[in-house]
């Protein structure tokens, strides 16, 4: 994984905090059921959960921006692979 530590940990502790604000068991049945935008286009669940989550926790405006001077989308969806609890297509 090429994001550094520093930066890995402000994305996770943005998207830990959004999660226990919302309920994780809330925004996980959400995905898992389809109730979200443009779910019917969807391909990979897990990942446009991953990178949702990234968004809205405020992360990708945070220290995290400066990721992308040295790494791209790929690296963060490893880190995102490892922070985002997982979902199951069930729609």
């Amino acid at each position: 994984m090429e994001i550094k530590p520093e930066h890995f940990q402000a994305i996770k502790e943005s998207i830990d905090s959004f999660i226990a604000k919302h309920g994780k068991e809330k925004i996980v049945s959400m995905y898992e059921s389809g109730n979200f935008p443009r779910s019917d286009k969807v391909k990979d669940l897990q990942a446009r959960f991953n990178f949702d989550l990234y968004h809205f926790s405020g992360a990708l405006a945070g220290a995290a921006c400066e990721i992308y001077e040295y790494a791209n989308d790929e690296h963060v969806a490893t880190a995102l692979k490892r922070i985002c609890p997982k979902v199951e297509k069930r729609y």
